[in-house]
């Protein structure tokens, strides 16, 4: 069964399309379950920063509304999910999660953009080019305290860290992310939107660690605006690419969403 857990809206300041469209193109994809995962609201202690790239909280409400009406006109054609693509920020995490409670959302996925708060001094992006041994270490061990929190049902593109330090080193440490994830079910995402755009990720020196690992994997569109769900070749280029690593993806139902805990 085809399924896109990884959908984003206008509200994101970095999308197009309606809403509606992004169903109306998955139905005619043949994509039976359809996931909006709009990046999330985040709530950083100063009045100085704030996101460019996700929604404001003022505006989750709507967002919750509006998937939700989908969902209900649609429920014959399609399955309608309702979550947020977050990032994991050791600060800002317990604001966070009292937000997205009463949103009563289906699933979260964290797509750890940043290292760090953001915010605060010392924070990096992380798919920009340069990052050696330390900053590996940081995204590493970040996002495994993020997924020790429970509530991400997958890891969005997993491999946005754009290193170019010691091979070994890399090897040694994403061996060790990869079997965190294994051990606790969680699946790792092929980024459909990186594989078109030529992005440091989906990356092979990773895929080829998670193959050897024996990952979960999903593909995720990311899709920005509605077209991106009507890709249906470079869909089947990203099944041929796991296939040849000997990954297969994994099937819907065996997805937890988590939002058990949510």
């Amino acid at each position: 069964m085809k399924y896109n857990l990884h959908t984003h809206t206008v509200r994101c300041n970095h999308a197009t399309g309606e809403d509606r469209e992004y169903v109306e193109n998955a139905i005619k994809a043949g994509i039976k379950v359809l996931g909006f995962a709009d990046h999330c609201p985040q709530f950083f202690p100063t009045r100085d920063y704030y996101s460019y790239f996700r929604m404001r909280p003022e505006q989750a409400q709507e967002y919750a509304e509006s998937i939700r009406a989908l969902k209900k006109e649609y429920k014959r054609d399609i399955k309608i999910l309702l979550g947020f693509e977050t990032e994991y920020y050791p600060e800002t995490y317990d604001a966070f999660i009292q937000f997205v409670r009463p949103l009563h959302l289906d699933y979260l996925i964290m797509g750890q953009h940043f290292v760090g708060n953001e915010y605060d001094e010392g924070s990096y992006y992380a798919a920009q080019e340069g990052k050696k041994e330390q900053y590996l270490d940081q995204y590493v061990n970040q996002v495994k305290e993020g997924l020790q929190k429970g509530v991400f049902t997958y890891l969005a593109h997993p491999d946005i860290v754009w290193y170019c330090g010691d091979r070994s080193y890399y090897e040694k440490r994403i061996t060790e992310l990869c079997r965190f994830a294994k051990d606790r079910d969680i699946p790792l995402e092929f980024n459909m939107l990186g594989y078109l755009n030529g992005r440091c990720y989906p990356s092979p020196a990773f895929w080829k660690i998670a193959a050897k690992v024996g990952n979960k994997v999903a593909i995720g569109y990311d899709a920005h605006n509605p077209a991106m769900l009507l890709q249906s070749k470079a869909y089947e280029n990203c099944l041929r690419i796991l296939n040849a690593l000997g990954m297969t993806l994994t099937p819907f139902e065996e997805i937890k969403l988590r939002n058990e805990k949510l």
